[in-house]
Formats: C-alpha cells, sequence, structure tokens
C-alpha cells in the first residue's frame, strides 16, 4: 500500500498530467476470465512520468512488480536530458534493487542528433556503477535517414567493452509515408571480432486507411551465412466508427511439431487484434489467434482468444 501511494505523490506533483491504467485478462478452460500479464497504471506530463506494473500474489493480494519514475532534468534546442529510476520487486512486493537510466538526446542545426542511454546498477557497497552504454548517432538527409548505434557493457575489470554494433537505413518510397528500413546487427565473436549476426528488412506502405508492414528477418544458419529466418506481414485498417482491426502473419521455418523438409517459409501463426472503444473513457483491444495443428500442418485451427486488455485514461494509440 505504500508503493501505490507513493506513485499518487508523485504524480499529483507533475502538472497537466495525463493518467491510465491498462488491464488484461484471457478465458480459462473453464470460460472464466482471468488476469492475463500485469496491470499497469501511469501518470504522466511534459516533467516527467510514473509506472507501475502490479501482479495477484500468492495469496491473491495486489503488489507490485516494477516501478519506472521518469523526470526531464533539461529539455531546450539544443536537447534533452531525461533521468529514469526503475525499482524491482520480489514476487511478494519487496523492493529487490533498483536501476538507474540517464537518456541525453543532443541536436545540431541540421536535423542531425546523438542519443546516449547509460544505465547504471548499484554494487555490493550501494554506489552506482555504469553497466552499459548505449550510443546512437542519427543523420538526416532529406526523407532518409541513417543510425548508428554502439552498445558497451562493463567487464569483469570494470571496463566499457563494445558487444554490439548496428546500422538502420530509413529511405522514404515515393511521394506519401510509405518506407523501406534496413538494420544489420553485428555482435562480438569469442575471437573479439564482430560478425553480422541479425538483418531485418521493413517495407511499409499506406493506402487511405490501410496500412502494411512487411517484415523479413535473417539470422546465421548452420552454413554460418544469413538465412531467411521469419517474416510478419501486418495489415492494420482504420474504421468509420475510430475503431482499428489488425491481422498478423507470422512465418517461419520451422513450425513446432512439425517437420519441415523443405526450409522454406510456413504460416505458423494468424493473429487479429481489435481496437474499439469500450465503456466510459476506455479503450478495449482483444487478441485471438489461429495455428496449425500436428495432423494438419498446412492448415490454420479456430480462432482462439488470447487476451483482452482494457485501457481507461490516457490510452496510446
Amino acid at each position: 500500500m505504500r508503493v501505490i501511494c507513493a506513485g499518487l505523490a508523485v504524480a499529483a506533483a507533475l502538472a497537466a498530467q495525463d493518467t491510465s491504467s491498462y488491464k488484461a485478462t484471457t478465458v480459462d478452460i473453464n470460460g472464466n476470465r482471468v488476469s492475463n500479464g500485469p496491470d499497469v497504471t501511469t501518470s504522466s506530463s511534459k516533467t516527467g512520468s510514473d509506472s507501475t506494473q502490479f501482479r495477484r500474489s500468492i495469496n491473491g493480494s495486489l503488489v507490485p512488480v516494477e516501478r519506472a519514475e521518469e523526470r526531464v532534468v533539461r529539455e531546450d534546442a539544443s536537447g534533452k536530458v531525461v533521468e529514469r529510476i526503475v525499482r524491482h520487486y520480489d514476487p511478494t512486493g519487496n523492493a529487490i534493487g533498483t536501476e538507474k537510466v540517464v537518456i541525453e538526446e543532443r541536436k545540431d542545426s541540421g536535423g542531425n542528433s546523438t542519443v546516449t542511454t547509460t544505465k547504471y546498477g548499484m554494487d555490493i557497497n550501494g554506489r552506482n556503477q555504469v553497466k552499459e552504454r548505449t550510443t546512437t548517432q542519427v543523420q538526416v538527409s532529406g526523407g532518409n535517414q541513417t543510425s548508428n548505434t554502439v552498445v558497451e557493457r562493463t567487464t569483469a575489470n570494470d571496463a566499457l567493452q563494445t558487444v554490439e554494433k548496428q546500422t538502420v537505413v530509413t529511405v522514404k518510397q515515393g511521394g506519401g509515408d510509405g518506407y523501406e528500413e534496413s538494420a544489420e546487427t553485428y555482435r562480438r565473436g569469442p575471437a573479439g571480432d564482430f560478425y553480422q549476426a541479425t538483418r531485418r528488412v521493413k517495407e511499409h506502405s499506406v493506402n487511405g486507411n490501410e496500412s502494411k508492414d512487411n517484415i523479413a528477418e535473417y539470422e546465421v544458419g548452420a552454413t554460418g551465412r544469413l538465412e531467411l529466418h521469419g517474416q510478419t506481414v501486418t495489415t492494420a485498417q482504420k474504421r468509420a466508427d475510430g475503431s482499428q482491426e489488425v491481422s498478423v502473419d507470422i512465418y517461419g521455418k520451422y513450425v513446432p511439431g512439425v517437420y519441415n523438409d523443405r526450409s522454406s517459409m510456413q504460416l505458423k501463426e494468424h493473429q487479429t487484434i481489435e481496437r474499439r472503444a469500450g465503456p466510459g473513457d476506455s479503450v478495449v483491444e482483444t487478441l485471438s489467434v489461429q495455428r496449425p495443428s500436428v495432423s494438419d500442418p498446412n492448415r490454420l485451427g479456430p480462432p482462439q482468444q488470447i487476451s483482452e486488455t482494457v485501457c481507461k485514461g490516457k490510452c496510446d494509440k
């Protein structure tokens, strides 16, 4: 109860705050609606935010799982500095650790920017030590954008070492909102050299009230080269009444319980996501899935509702 009161006290101090609460449920085998995932309450304003995740403990009481407090330290034309404090709790709601994250964004007059995210963790003496630092440099040229990211983590001797690099290139397509995005990730190998671990290609198109995303993901295969590992096709359509339906087809080489001797992409899951206005100021989102069975791997089974999430207050689109 002390945590809830503290969260409300911080929220009350935020000027012109927006509040929201998320609660996800699912239907069990007996047809009863039960909790599915943590409940989330959030309050935010221009100067900061306070978000807490709650779960039911073994005795049925509502206890915190994680709480993130964020405040804007500085914001002007040259950039922004944000400090985030993340508190973690055990299954009974007792605090077990705190993590500090500092996000610093620097901008130039040409629209380019550098974002440095530094994560701190407490050592055995209670002092904050740098655990990870991520630096992203973004360059803009016309409607295109290139970002280069370097991830550093602390080694055993407390020195930062680069463990991952990523390059993302976004190119606008046509004169509308369409674009193509290519992301390549390199990771440090056992010998200290960097190898290309993943590649992700996304094509985004918009046609009236409908948008489509086609994402292809490549990973290192048995030959040591990048191979197509999975593909996701998402189609979102806004209806005249303000509701939205999202259709997601997930393809993979390997479907659980099904032998694939062709190494070709197979449809392993179809998701249907519906978002609509609920009672009062709430927004209701339902997620249903269809999957193939072992006996009939080439045909999707009937839809099954996985979850229903209700948001009240200032809800994300």
